[in-house]
């Protein structure tokens, strides 16, 4: 499952400008909803919350706050892998810029 959505993300359009941190922030706190509105996709919601619903279903009671962190970790893993293929695909990133 794992793999299945990293292939879905790396299918999505990157979200350029976004920070991981705050992405996490907001997948912990607001899930699924939060992360929709905040990269303006609708997959960005679907599968924070179909996640958080399978932790739910398979934990009872503490899968809420599985599902809080999985979607954290699904928003800071959406940025960190958007900005390494953006890296790999030769783009000159802010934070390399100095450098380059």
């Amino acid at each position: 499952m794992v793999t299945e959505v990293g292939t879905l993300m790396s299918k999505l359009p990157p979200p350029h400008g976004k920070s991981a941190g705050l992405a996490a922030v907001i997948g912990f706190l607001a899930g699924g909803i939060g992360l929709a509105i905040y990269f303006r996709n609708i997959i960005d919601l679907l599968l924070p919350l179909g996640i958080a619903i399978v932790a739910v279903a398979i934990l009872g009671d503490p899968g809420w706050l599985a599902g809080a962190v999985l979607s954290a970790i699904y928003g800071f893993y959406r940025v960190v892998e958007a900005e390494g293929r953006s890296d790999a695909a030769g783009h000159v990133s802010m934070t390399n810029r100095a450098t380059a």
